[in-house]
C-alpha cells in the first residue's frame, strides 16, 4: 500500500529511481526520485488532491516499510504517472509484518499453554480416579 504523511491513500504503484530527475532549470544534477503509475489517465487536480499537505510518501510490502521525504517539486511525465523528486529515503521492517510475527508467535505460546492445561486436567482426572 502507499499513503501519504497525512494519511491519504494513493492508488498507484511505486518505483523508485536514484537518478530518475534532472532539473535543467535551476540545476544540472540528477536526483532520486519516485514515480507514481496509475492504472488510467489521472489528472493534475486529482495529483494535487492526493499530494495535498504531503511531505512524505510510505509504501508498506507487508515486510518493509519504506519512507520518502519529498522535497516539493513535482514534474509529470505522463498522463498516467507523476514523478516525485525525494530528498531521503529510510527503510525499516514493516509494522505489518512485525504485528504477524508477534501474531504467530503469540499462537505458538498459546497452543503451547493449551497443551499443558489439557495435561494438567488429565493428570487431575487421574489423581481423583476420574479415568
Amino acid at each position: 500500500m502507499i499513503h501519504t504523511n497525512t494519511g491519504t491513500t494513493i492508488p498507484a504503484k511505486l518505483t523508485d529511481a536514484p537518478t530518475a530527475y534532472k532539473d535543467g532549470v535551476t540545476d544540472a544534477l540528477w536526483h532520486p526520485a519516485i514515480t507514481l503509475t496509475f492504472d488510467r489517465e489521472i489528472t493534475d487536480a486529482e495529483i494535487a488532491a492526493l499530494l495535498a499537505g504531503a511531505v512524505g510518501i510510505h509504501q508498506d510490502d507487508g515486510r518493509y516499510l519504506t519512507v520518502y521525504t519529498l522535497d516539493g517539486r513535482r514534474i509529470r511525465h505522463h498522463p498516467t504517472s507523476v514523478t516525485l523528486p525525494y530528498t531521503t529515503k529510510a527503510t525499516q521492517k514493516s509494522p505489518r509484518w512485525l504485528r504477524q510475527q508477534t501474531t504467530d508467535a503469540d499462537l505458538a505460546r498459546m497452543e503451547a499453554e493449551q497443551r499443558a492445561t489439557d495435561l494438567d486436567l488429565q493428570l487431575l482426572e487421574v489423581q481423583n480416579g476420574q479415568v
